[in-house]
């Protein structure tokens, strides 16, 4: 029974924290002016107390005469004369105002000079009113809530503030100087809530201490709590930003890295200027070469999971360049978080990955939504710096806490608001079906596949005369987009307009190299790209493959393949059309022990099996016959979807140019192919690609039939 009551005190705390601060949100006004009535109370009572103690004491006949004096005089009578300050100040505020516009007739300088005056009379009284509360301090009782539902007691923090002069500035990250923990039983639930901070501020709370009985032990905590009831946020309604003593903000050292969504920190360095084709290394962390950009030149991203000093080294024909990273802060006075939303359906939370000494017992993790109380979405482990919230809505705006628990107390940190973006088209694998060509461009001028080499008009009506009915365009390689300049992008709308105009359809093609928010942002949007005039894509195609330049080697490679394409599926919604480009079973025997080709199944619509018949018989050089090449198409088709372990549609990329030194396929061949995928049950046979597609090939996919 005792136990029941104290949840039910508990209950009625919450509850009560829950209306104080919708008050506070809808009467802000009347809560100002309270303050304003208790302040100078209490300074009245200070002052008095200050007279009181500074005279001698009275003795007793003393008293008892005034007390007498006071009770047979009358109160006086208030006086019907203003005071001479007051006159002043109607003379300095209206007569001389009065009179210089009547010397001079202009009525505009009177109004000008009135508010002149009027504006310096106010702050006269500010000034006067600041310097009275100066020295008297004033006291602000601070409610903090549990951190965990039900199983923590309420605590407050009681913390002296001394009042800020005109010249004095708020410290946005200034811990509080003078924090005393006391109980929060009566003074916790009369104190005001207080707003939460603005967006990526970390709130600068004080230790919330609490008994070491009080807190389950980490074993009895869920890993991951899907919906949890709702509680009022007092944590974020409590934390008030402390006011500086020194004039000025507090200045923060300047660094290179950002924290990202994922729970890491991440620096883009830059090659300089005369290092073209620069090569880079890193002593330390994770580091992905940039696509070269016409903009920024060469660059790389180092990313690091725990605070450290990194070394970039860079080279290029006989030069070297070195650039020196210093640790990023991972104290308690850092701790901060981010939000991302990577599609309609996904957003990612990632926060400061403190250090061991700060002893994190766990992270909680508090989702509010717009016109919802917060609520308890996740408890984490210590290990954790990052969570993904699968259960968001296109178009709701979304904000997080994440608050974690130490030793000693806790912190706090609240991200930015976040709105998802709209909801995906939804298409049927129908749409890629028949014949088709991927078309690869580049920013960049002087490269071979420089969008300025394709006019808009002439590559659709080129497509549509060799009956193309889709084409894959290359939008993204990594978290790096093709269209980098204004000319680019305008190209870009001029194609998808014109490919929407000829009733071709277009399928955003992107290169994944790394299972990282930025690189799964990259990729939804350019699935979700729109032209002024409406127009986009009808899904996308995620390039799988293994190697460096793409996602990496051996195990790692094949678990980010399926995570990736897992997270793509989450963040787009079960109905979204995702083609997945992966290795052909016929290059080397591959089974699903060396390729996931079921597991990627699972999440994908439709699987593109590379059969790039000259590539993989490259030192052979001869002439094929068409048992070969159409076998390899057929079997291409047929093995991929007895690896998928379902019966998913299966779209063939067929090769049409010359790849690293292999010839480029005749107009048979590329006929033979198209039949031998046609025959097997495949959808369609998209060819690689448009940039070197000779006339011989061209007129071998418009004279067959798809």
């Amino acid at each position: 029974m005792a136990e029941r009551r104290r949840r039910d005190t508990r209950g009625t705390k919450a509850d009560r924290f829950a209306v104080l601060r919708r008050r506070r949100t809808h009467q802000s006004a009347q809560f100002e002016a309270l303050e304003r009535r208790q302040r100078t109370q209490a300074s009245r009572l200070h002052a008095a107390r200050e007279r009181i103690a500074t005279r001698a004491p009275l003795g007793t006949h003393t008293i008892e005469t005034r007390r007498a004096q006071y009770v047979e005089l009358a109160p006086p009578a208030p006086s019907l004369t203003p005071p001479r300050a007051a006159l002043a100040s109607l003379a300095a505020a209206f007569i001389l105002p009065l009179v210089i516009a009547l010397a001079t007739g202009i009525v505009g300088t009177h109004n000008t000079l009135t508010a002149k005056l009027e504006a310096r009379h106010r702050a006269l009284r500010m000034a006067s009113m600041t310097r009275t509360l100066e020295n008297k301090p004033s006291t602000l009782a601070r409610p903090v809530a549990a951190r965990q539902a039900g199983s923590r007691p309420a605590t407050a923090i009681v913390q002296t503030i001394p009042p800020v002069s005109p010249q004095r500035a708020i410290a946005p990250h200034a811990r509080p100087a003078n924090a005393v923990i006391a109980a929060a039983t009566k003074s916790a639930s009369n104190a005001r809530p207080h707003a939460p901070a603005s967006n990526m501020t970390r709130k600068a709370a004080a230790p919330v201490i609490a008994s070491n009985a009080a807190r389950p032990s980490a074993a009895s905590q869920p890993a991951v709590t899907a919906q949890a009831p709702a509680r009022p946020h007092a944590v974020a309604a409590a934390q008030r930003v402390a006011l500086a003593q020194a004039p000025g903000p507090v200045p923060r050292p300047k660094t290179p890295w950002r924290l990202s969504a994922d729970g890491t920190w991440a620096a883009t360095v830059h090659a300089p200027k005369n290092m073209a084709g620069a090569q880079f290394d890193t002593s330390t962390g994770q580091l992905i070469a940039l696509e070269r950009s016409p903009v920024d030149g060469e660059a790389a991203t180092v990313t690091i999971g725990w605070s450290r000093p990194v070394s970039v080294d860079m080279s290029a024909d006989g030069q070297s360049h070195s650039i020196d990273l210093p640790a990023p802060d991972d104290s308690l006075d850092a701790f901060a978080a981010t939000a991302s939303a990577v599609g309609p359906h996904l957003v990612n939370v990632g926060w400061t990955p403190l250090a061991a000494g700060s002893a994190v017992v766990d992270y909680k993790v508090y989702r509010t939504s717009a016109g919802s109380d917060p609520q308890m979405v996740a408890s984490l482990a210590a290990a954790k710096h990052s969570w993904s919230d699968t259960n968001v809505s296109a178009g709701v705006s979304y904000s997080y806490d994440v608050v974690a628990d130490t030793s000693s107390g806790a912190v706090e940190a609240n991200t930015q608001s976040i709105v998802p973006p709209d909801e995906l088209p939804v298409v049927p694998a129908s749409a890629i079906a028949g014949k088709g060509m991927f078309l690869y461009f580049s920013s960049i001028p002087g490269d071979p596949r420089y969008f300025g080499r394709y006019h808009p008009e002439a590559v659709v009506a080129e497509a549509k005369h060799a009956g193309i009915h889709a084409i894959e365009l290359r939008m993204a390689r990594g978290s790096c987009a093709m269209a980098q300049t204004e000319g680019a992008r305008a190209w870009l709308d001029r194609l998808i307009d014109a490919a929407a105009h000829a009733d071709i359809n277009l399928v955003a093609w992107t290169v994944p190299r790394r299972v990282t928010t930025q690189d799964l942002a990259e990729t939804l949007a350019a699935a979700a790209y729109r032209t002024p005039a409406g127009n986009g894509f009808v899904g996308v195609a995620l390039d799988l493959e293994s190697g460096d330049r793409y996602m990496g080697d051996g195990p790692k490679a094949v678990a980010a393949m399926v995570r990736y394409i897992r997270m793509v599926r989450a963040a787009a919604g079960p109905h979204y059309l995702i083609v997945a480009t992966v290795a052909s079973p016929e290059m080397g025997n591959h089974t699903n022990a060396d390729y996931p080709y079921a597991r990627i199944a699972a999440y994908a619509d439709v699987l593109q099996p590379m059969e790039y018949w000259h590539y993989f018989d490259q030192s052979s050089h001869h002439e094929y016959a068409r048992r070969e090449v159409a076998g390899a198409s057929a079997g291409a088709v047929a093995r991929t979807r007895a690896l998928a372990g379902r019966d998913i549609p299966v779209n063939v990329a067929g090769q049409s140019v010359a790849l690293e030194g292999t010839d480029s396929p005749s107009g048979r061949e590329i006929e033979w192919s198209l039949g031998g995928a046609k025959s097997a049950g495949g959808i369609g046979e998209t060819f690689f690609d448009w940039a070197g597609t000779g006339p011989d090939a061209w007129a071998a996919i418009q004279a067959f039939d798809w």
